[in-house]
């Protein structure tokens, strides 16, 4: 029996199986991820709302300034172009129009408004932004 090669043969083998494992798990995960953190940028918004709510009952008006509500805010803090926005890994929080809370994506070309009379979300992305689509397809609003 000729054994020349063949523990080399059989690791090629087994690398392959696991690379083209790899390649076809890895966007499927990915989706996975980016919907799980679409979910809790959803959650997030709706915890904003609802403090933007009390404080307009409380003070008459919404604040831009995440820092003046009454809750522990999940992501640090930053002012850009004068306007007050809440930086978390993979989603933006700022407070546009007065009374609508835009949630927009780090990464792709969606993005939420939360009404914060109503607290309904609207999920949106740019046209011919698939992945924007799917998220929002999946999302349970």
């Amino acid at each position: 029996m000729n054994t020349d090669g063949l523990v080399y043969k059989i690791m090629l083998g087994i690398f392959l199986v696991i690379g083209f494992g790899f390649a076809f798990m890895w966007p499927q995960w990915q989706k996975k991820a980016d919907i799980r953190y679409a979910q809790q940028a959803a959650q997030t918004g709706k915890a904003l709302s609802a403090s933007e709510q009390a404080f307009f009952e409380k003070n008459g008006f919404y604040t831009a300034d995440f820092t003046q509500l009454d809750m522990e805010l999940p992501c640090p803090v930053s002012v850009q172009n004068g306007q007050t926005v809440l930086h978390c890994p993979h989603y933006d929080f700022t407070l546009e129009d007065a009374n609508v809370i835009r949630v927009s994506n780090t990464k792709y070309p969606k993005w939420f408004t939360v009404s914060l009379e109503t607290g309904e979300i609207t999920c949106n992305h740019e046209d011919g932004s698939l992945v924007g689509a799917a998220i929002c397809s999946k999302m349970d609003l």
